[in-house]
């Protein structure tokens, strides 16, 4: 069994042993463009976005930077944040697992997105506490979800990296119970590489 395999608790890690082939393979088209045209226009101009688990920075975080949002991103990986700093000097970027963030700011909107399900399922739950202090009333929440509740393991520049999704219905239960509508809810969207999205605002 692999290292990376062992790891289920800190993938980010992984992500520091396959930063090149993810910067590489990482689709660059927006192929997300739909869910984050919603954001945009949910929210005030040059408002604020905390991207957790931002990766390298593109092309989420550039999507929103390049239309003069003030984002920061966050990442457990060292060597992505690094790369973002580089890309984008002007924003804010900080090495921290997105658990542990207490930021004492909220924002317009919080994305998630390919991040929220390398958690494991208590780590999800725990989490919906940090979306709800860290939104703005009227803000939005998006992330992306497995289909259904279960755990696997993919290849991923040939190191196995972990994901978990909890159930639909428990998403749902969690985003009323953290101040959250959902907004968008969409099941392996074919038009955004089979991703499960969820939007939702804070009330």
């Amino acid at each position: 069994m692999s290292m990376s395999k062992l790891n289920k608790t800190r993938v980010y890690e992984v992500y520091d042993e396959i930063i090149n082939w993810f910067d590489d393979a990482r689709t660059k088209n927006l192929m997300e463009s739909e869910y984050l045209n919603l954001i945009v226009n949910a929210i005030p101009p040059k408002s604020s976005i905390l991207d957790l688990g931002c990766g390298t920075g593109e092309p989420i975080a550039q999507f929103f930077i390049e239309k003069g949002f003030k984002v920061t991103g966050v990442d457990g990986s060292q060597k992505m944040i690094e790369l973002c700093r580089k890309r984008f000097p002007d924003e804010r970027w900080i090495v921290s697992d997105m658990r542990d963030i207490n930021l004492q700011q909220q924002f317009d909107a919080i994305l998630a997105w390919h991040s929220f399900f390398h958690l494991d399922h208590d780590s999800q739950r725990n989490m919906f506490k940090i979306f709800e202090s860290h939104t703005k009333p009227g803000g939005v929440l998006a992330f992306t979800s497995g289909e259904e509740e279960g755990e696997v393991w993919s290849d991923n520049g040939g190191q196995q990296l972990y994901h978990a999704s909890l159930s639909t219905k428990e998403y749902e239960s969690l985003l009323k119970n953290s101040s959250f509508k959902v907004l968008v809810h969409k099941v392996c969207d074919p038009e955004c590489g089979e991703a499960t999205v969820w939007v939702a605002q804070k009330i």
